[in-house]
């Protein structure tokens, strides 16, 4: 088998990119057709810094290659980054970080003395805001389920949490009044 003295020629080029914001992610999506996963990488280094590289062999003595680095967003959890190559495009999908309200409570104010509450006037008040929070609360339960149907995970479980203290925020404003 006779081998060939031509040294391979390399072409590099700037793949296209866009970002994609959605809620609770970023998409950063990035075109590279003709590629196999086989022959990109993707690398999250020290410093949040993410190094896509790729290349493939283009005819007998000539290749195509790329590298690119993209600064990580802060708001983003660098542990939960996964990326997809699917019919030329690279998917790389970098979930936010999860921050749960703080409670604030008012130092200022001291400590809430008991009120005499009107039971009648709470009543007709509640089953006015029932029905409204009822379409509310519905919505809500179909996002939740629709969550943990498609990826049962420690993200659903601090949406969850989070909306039951938003509920019990909620509840605290309804009993105290204005």
């Amino acid at each position: 088998m006779a081998r060939s003295n031509v040294k391979p020629s390399y072409e590099d080029f700037e793949p296209y990119c866009k970002w994609r914001i959605e809620e609770g992610q970023k998409t950063l999506e990035v075109h590279l057709y003709g590629f196999r996963k086989e022959q990109v990488r993707v690398q999250v280094i020290n410093g949040g810094n993410m190094i896509i590289t790729g290349e493939r062999r283009v005819d007998e003595s000539s290749w195509t290659r790329f590298l690119k680095e993209i600064k990580v967003p802060k708001e983003c959890n660098t542990n939960e980054i996964r990326a997809r190559l699917s019919t030329g495009i690279l998917y790389i999908v970098m979930p936010m970080k999860i921050t749960l309200p703080s409670s604030k409570v008012s130092q200022e104010n001291g400590p809430t003395k008991p009120t005499k509450i009107n039971q009648d006037a709470v009543a007709k008040d509640t089953a006015t805001e029932n029905l409204d929070g009822a379409a509310e609360n519905n919505k809500m339960a179909t996002v939740n389920a629709a969550m943990l149907a498609t990826r049962p995970t420690l993200r659903s479980f601090i949406m969850q949490l989070k909306d039951s203290f938003l509920r019990l925020e909620m509840r605290k404003k309804m009993v105290s009044g204005p």
